[in-house]
């Protein structure tokens, strides 16, 4: 029997892998950390970039015209307010002050003149041209100096001087003329009186104190002006309005009247003028609230209201019924709209990673935009940052 053995067979040509080496191990130790420094450098880069984008925008005019109801007692719609009216009368006497005081330098005899106030009872107006005839009723003869149109209904004033020359053609202010160059039945329609008395030139004998038509008017806006600060402070207390609301007031009548003509010489007259006032109050914040509203409806999507000063806001009263307590107004506004950041054109994710030269020219062309700038940071870089949290959008 033969005996088995075994053959050992030395140097290795298979079998068990051998054991890795330090250098393989150093290999990989840099290759984790270069990558490691790699991906933290562009973490670091890329968190480093940002922009910063200015947009400066149009502003577009935005108007409206529209009307508000006020009530005291609102409903839907309407605007909480106060409605009340009254009639307020002032009255005073005024001195008549000197305004001649000349001395007579014509004692030739000439032509005398003064201003007559041709009155139309008709119901058309009535033309007259420049000489046109005026004759008393005792045939004295006198010429108006300019054309004037009377309207129906109404009366002019113009000046007139006598055909002839003497002192007989001296009038009283308040004497009448009839128009012999208009047909026969409307001479009692449309005739002539004297507002001043008919004088020669030359000036007085002496210091006259003589009503003017300026004196009565500059009388009557006096009183106006007092009447109606009287309806004001009046009206503010009945209705009770707090001190913060706004407040229009409505002339509904008005009348004046005084006890002297132009051209009488006194020394001096009263004059009273009658003044019929509606007063409407309503919250200042109530009504620019509304009017913001109405504004804002008139703009595109991603616009807003800009530039709203409610001192330009003007109002104006069409109709107020102070039994009922209420009132209608008309109401002016406008302001201007501008782009925001809002817009769906301006969203900041649009340009996310774009050159911005590109950005410059794609916003650039947006309607509503006027100017596009961008910043970046570091200077050398050239696109924007691929977050949209790292770039600062500034519209202005």
């Amino acid at each position: 029997m033969r005996s088995m053995g075994i053959k050992i067979t030395r140097g290795h040509t298979g079998g068990f892998p051998q054991p890795p080496t330090p250098k393989l191990f150093r290999n990989i130790a840099v290759t984790f950390v270069l990558v490691t420094l790699g991906v933290i450098g562009v973490a670091l880069w890329t968190s480093s970039v940002k922009a910063k984008v200015m947009v400066k925008v149009k502003r577009e005019p935005v108007a409206i015209d529209t009307v508000m109801d006020i009530s005291s007692s609102p409903i839907s719609g309407q605007i909480k307010g106060r409605v009340v009216s009254g009639t307020f009368t002032e009255a005073k006497e005024f001195v008549v002050s000197v305004v001649s005081t000349t001395v007579a330098v014509n004692p030739e005899p000439s032509k005398t003149s003064g201003t007559v106030k041709i009155i139309n009872k008709y119901s058309k107006p009535q033309p007259l041209v420049a000489k046109t005839r005026l004759l008393t009723a005792d045939n004295r003869l006198y010429r108006i100096t300019d054309s004037v149109n009377v309207p129906a209904g109404s009366s002019v004033e113009v000046k007139a001087e006598s055909d002839e020359v003497g002192d007989k053609y001296k009038l009283k202010a308040g004497t009448s003329f009839a128009i012999p160059g208009l047909w026969k039945d409307l001479q009692t329609l449309i005739y002539a009186e004297s507002v001043t008395d008919f004088n020669p030139p030359g000036g007085s004998s002496g210091p006259r104190k003589m009503v003017t038509a300026d004196s009565l008017a500059k009388a009557h806006e006096e009183l106006y002006a007092a009447a109606l600060e009287k309806a004001k402070q009046t009206l503010i207390v009945e209705a009770g309005a707090d001190p913060a609301w706004e407040s229009i007031f409505l002339i509904n009548n008005y009348q004046k009247q005084s006890n002297a003509a132009t051209g009488q010489e006194i020394d001096s007259f009263l004059a009273q003028v009658r003044v019929g006032v509606t007063a409407v109050f309503f919250p200042r914040e109530d009504v620019a609230a509304l009017i913001r509203s109405r504004l804002s409806e008139k703009i595109p999507e991603g616009y807003a209201l800009d530039n709203f000063d409610f001192s330009r806001v003007s109002f104006r009263l069409e109709s107020a019924d102070a039994d009922k307590g209420s009132a209608l107004l008309a109401v002016s506004a406008q302001a201007e709209s501008k782009l925001t950041d809002a817009s769906p054109a301006l969203r900041k994710d649009l340009i996310v990673g774009l050159p911005g030269d590109e950005v410059i020219r794609k916003w650039s062309a947006l309607d509503g935009v006027e100017e596009v700038d961008v910043i970046l940071e570091p200077s050398w870089v050239h696109r924007l940052p691929t977050m949209k949290d790292k770039i600062n959008l500034e519209i202005y």
